[in-house]
């Protein structure tokens, strides 16, 4: 159990980052830098959201690097990007170009070989302290 709440830390992590973006997007799109500014950035609702959102990120996150390396977490943050594009589609009616296809593509490729890898050396490392247990 212990090993699906260490991803926990992860998944909060990223949905937390991308709900900071959408709320920030919704911040700007409802913000007149005409009237008040800073005051209306200050007392914006979606603004303040956001902010908390980031807060909420950066603790789980730290919970995340705890239980693993930093080059095996960083790369599924990678996701946010998954998530940030098909939220613009659906909230903002923001297009789905083949270009950001392709690079999401080769984002997912990247972190496929990344946990293969990482996977791999814990085998070996584990390996290697099992013939050293037994000499």
């Amino acid at each position: 159990m212990k090993e699906h709440s260490n991803y926990l830390f992860i998944i909060l992590a990223i949905l937390f980052q991308a709900m900071a973006g959408i709320t920030g997007k919704y911040a700007a799109m409802s913000i007149s830098i005409l009237s008040s500014f800073p005051l209306n950035i200050l007392t914006n609702m979606f603004y303040i959201f956001s902010l908390v959102c980031m807060v909420f990120q950066a603790l789980v996150w730290q919970q995340a690097l705890k239980h693993y390396p930093l080059s095996l977490a960083y790369p599924f943050m990678s996701i946010v990007n998954f998530v940030i594009l098909i939220a613009s589609a659906v909230l903002f009616s923001e297009g789905i170009t083949v270009e950001n296809i392709i690079g999401l593509l080769l984002i997912s490729i990247g972190i496929a070989v990344l946990s293969r890898e990482f996977k791999n050396r814990q085998t070996l490392d584990d390996n290697s302290d099992l013939k050293s247990d037994v000499q």
